[in-house]
């Protein structure tokens, strides 16, 4: 599928303000009848991590990539948020973006690393709050659930992304700071992903790299297999591997994460997408 160049891409920064705190967003806003996209970045990082590949998508579809709290331009609260405060925050900035006249227009969720754990989280919370996932390299493989071991494995990242990475993620690393970054790591370990999955029921389309030390191709298709197991109604999970890609698909090759997304929003995704 044919993604548009992000040349004149309509993104704009906008705040909304939940609990006292300012929560940053990347938003296209552009009329549209398919169902917007909602990027949720990975641990430490922030939006501009998935902005490449949110401006390919944003002129042709409503789409919108946010700061959780504490990390990118959004407010810092006074205690690091676990990962079901992060859920709980999405799912009111959800309400807050895209409630209308006809209900609240459920979007199709988008999370990479940490952001999967955050958007799966949401779905088992509250089941209606999106019409389809798109897990990208989606933490913690079980197997691996130790500090050291997931620390070690993202230096091992490190060559194998664009040097030009190397500064956003710097400067996203510094913005949330280390007592925040490892208190959320350790909030990250304790999660059992693998316990959620197989009760999702909308369709899921989990994306890798195969040259992620991350989060191995053997973990993404486990993901993809756990995927819905539990329900007689679900869609399950199907699961797309990028032969070129390591862990940091959004920034690193937003062609080709862009025209998987947008593929899967037109082919993949039951409609409507309205929840009252």
């Amino acid at each position: 599928m044919h993604v548009p160049a992000h040349a004149e891409s309509p993104l704009q920064s906008v705040w909304t303000t939940i609990d006292g705190l300012r929560i940053h967003a990347r938003v296209s806003e552009i009329p549209a009848v398919a169902p917007p996209i909602v990027f949720v970045h990975g641990l430490g990082v922030s939006s501009r991590y998935m902005e490449p590949t949110l401006a390919r998508l944003a002129a042709t579809r409503r789409v919108a990539a946010l700061d959780l709290a504490g990390f990118g331009r959004s407010d810092t609260p006074r205690r690091p948020f676990t990962l079901t405060q992060h859920a709980e925050l999405l799912l009111r900035w959800l309400d807050a973006r895209w409630l209308d006249a006809r209900g609240i227009v459920a979007p199709i969720l988008v999370g990479n690393s940490y952001g999967c754990q955050v958007i799966v989280e949401c779905v088992s919370r509250a089941p209606a709050c999106a019409q389809g996932l798109v897990l990208n390299a989606p933490t913690m493989d079980p197997a691996h659930r130790s500090a050291i071991v997931m620390i070690a494995r993202v230096l091992a990242d490190v060559p194998r992304e664009p040097w030009r990475l190397a500064a956003v993620v710097a400067r996203d690393y510094w913005r949330a700071g280390p007592r925040c970054l490892l208190v959320t790591l350790a909030d990250a370990l304790r999660d059992r992903i693998e316990e959620k999955l197989p009760s999702i029921a909308q369709p899921t389309l989990v994306v890798c790299g195969a040259r992620d030390p991350v989060v191995t191709v053997r973990w993404a298709s486990e993901c993809a297999r756990l995927i819905g197991i539990e329900r007689t109604d679900a869609a399950g999970g199907t699961m797309q591997c990028v032969a070129t890609a390591a862990h940091a698909l959004p920034y690193d090759d937003p062609d080709t994460f862009a025209a998987i997304i947008a593929n899967f929003a037109e082919h993949g995704v039951r409609q409507p997408a309205v929840r009252t």
